[in-house]
């Protein structure tokens, strides 16, 4: 994907990379335009053994909600939701199956 000039510009105003992308579970009260709803979906397989628990790492999701909202042009991801559910295969093979949402917003820039 290429960038125009003001794009490029943009990145340097405000120092932005993958990693400086704000996921929020919740609104900002910063202006802000919306860019667009992205979704991603994580499958993880795993074995149930007596004594297992399962734990929520969202961390995946998190990095390619970051990711998708650098490419749109975004500033941040806001009221994400996260969810996760297992999933039992045909073969008997167990599915960790996490989604995660949120909306892309770019922040307005304002001068005084």
């Amino acid at each position: 994907m290429f960038k125009n000039e003001e794009e490029e510009n943009r990145d340097d105003v405000l120092n932005r990379d993958v990693d400086s992308i704000l996921i929020s579970t919740g609104p900002t009260a910063v202006n802000h335009d919306v860019v667009q709803v992205i979704f991603v979906r994580n499958y993880i397989q795993v074995e149930a053994k007596a004594g297992w628990t399962a734990t929520s790492d969202f961390a995946g999701l998190v990095r390619g909600l970051q990711e998708q909202a650098h490419e749109l042009g975004g500033d941040a991801v806001l009221n994400c939701h996260f969810d996760e559910q297992f999933i039992r295969e045909e073969d008997g093979k167990l599915l960790l199956s996490q989604v995660g949402y949120g909306t892309v917003v770019m922040t307005k820039i304002t001068r005084f």
